[in-house]
């Protein structure tokens, strides 16, 4: 009987370690990903500005690409100037600002 009970502890320590083994990595990987996230998330969050550019730039996309590939003195070049100027407040190089949207 207490050779059978060595052999168990035996098989448990080595069970042990393998779950240790497999399991620490896999566990120190994951909370170094939510770190990552986490400290992410708090750079944006202290950094409004870089959200405020995502969304000029979203807002202006589309009159950017109507203005880009719109024929010069078009009825679509003058709306697709009209809505930058909206999105902007006043008018604005309008080939210069599309470029930086896109």
């Amino acid at each position: 009987m207490s050779c059978e009970s060595g052999h168990y502890n035996v098989e448990n320590l080595v069970r042990s370690g393998v779950v240790l083994a497999v399991g620490l990595p896999l566990a120190l990987s994951l909370g170094g990903l939510t770190g990552a996230v986490t400290r992410t998330l708090e750079q944006s969050a202290a950094d409004p500005t870089a959200s405020a550019t995502v969304n000029l730039k979203e807002r202006l996309a589309a009159p950017c690409l109507r203005y880009m590939l719109s024929k010069d003195d078009s009825k679509l070049e003058r709306e697709a100037k009209t809505d930058i100027d909206e999105v902007m407040g006043g008018q604005v190089s309008y080939l210069e600002t599309c470029k930086w949207v896109l």
